[in-house]
């Protein structure tokens, strides 16, 4: 189920919304989830701020450079958005592993698409597992 959130600045809202649509035209999106500042209402006025989106997909190129190149095209208009990639191993890797921008990531996100319930399963994951002291994660004993 796709939930698109009511952000305030026009600007961003239509970025967000075009760049998800688009992403989703793609069969093999597993989840797509809003972090940052926009996600959070603290963005600044547009331009100045990005939309930061986490795609979790399945066949992806292996190849970072690739991937960033075949989706580049679905920034077109929204060029705004900064998307980070991965695939729903390499998603739960990060979380695994404890890597800050994933675990802040899934956090305080909003999941915008979870056709599997993965970034759900994610969010319980991060917060069973780990806590928040100040700006660094540590495991929970």
């Amino acid at each position: 189920m796709l939930t698109l959130p009511k952000l305030r600045r026009k600007e961003y809202r239509e970025h967000l919304y075009k760049f998800v649509h688009r992403v989703l035209e793609r069969e093999d999106i597993v989840g797509i989830l809003l972090f940052g500042s926009v996600a959070k209402g603290l963005e600044k006025p547009f331009p100045e701020s990005d939309i930061d989106v986490l795609v979790v997909a399945r066949n992806l190129p292996e190849n970072i450079y690739r991937r960033r190149m075949e989706n580049l095209k679905y920034k077109e208009g929204a060029e705004s958005v900064e998307d980070i990639w991965l695939t729903p191993k390499e998603l739960l890797e990060g979380i695994e592993g404890g890597w800050g921008v994933i675990l802040d990531a899934v956090a305080d996100g909003i999941i915008i698409y979870d056709k599997e319930g993965l970034l759900k399963k994610a969010k319980t994951l991060v917060l069973k597992k780990f806590k928040r002291i100040g700006k660094i994660w540590v495991l929970k004993q």
